[in-house]
């Protein structure tokens, strides 16, 4: 494995855990989930492809749809839009009460997505100077550290 490919590697690694780690503190957080099923599903794996990594960040789908806001009666338009479309399509339809009674709980969201700019940063940033360092150890073991 080439210098850029364990350096994108270890970035990804990283991010993962960091997101997972953010991920499960917010889950506590906002008491998500009753068994804890959802929270203990929360893995990432990263492999080597090509010249570059892939990484998959995965939970249990419920998570996210906490995340967003919806649920069991609770569609992501929210109660009141559904009320309406009901009404202009004059059908009968439960009575919706308690409109946002189901509030997004961003467990997801902020963690990936701020975690990712990080990311970027020190794939588009760091790489250059792990190169850096790797010529310079090259260069100092083939002249016999006289480089400074």
């Amino acid at each position: 494995m080439d210098v850029k490919q364990t350096f994108i590697t270890r970035a990804l690694t990283e991010y993962n855990e960091r997101t997972s780690r953010a991920m499960k503190v917010l889950a506590q957080k906002y008491k998500v989930g009753v068994t804890g099923n959802g929270v203990r599903s929360i893995a990432y794996t990263v492999a080597a492809s090509g010249s570059g990594a892939v990484s998959n960040l995965s939970f249990k789908e419920y998570l996210r749809f906490v995340d967003m806001g919806v649920g069991r009666g609770h569609p992501l338009g929210g109660l009141a839009k559904t009320k309406v479309v009901l009404q202009a399509q004059k059908r009968e339809g439960e009575a919706f009460v308690k409109d946002r009674t189901f509030k997004p709980r961003k467990m997801y969201s902020k963690p990936a997505y701020g975690n990712l700019t990080i990311l970027h940063n020190q794939v588009l940033y760091g790489y250059t100077e792990e190169a850096r360092n790797s010529i310079i150890n090259e260069l100092k073991q083939a002249n016999g550290n006289n480089i400074s």
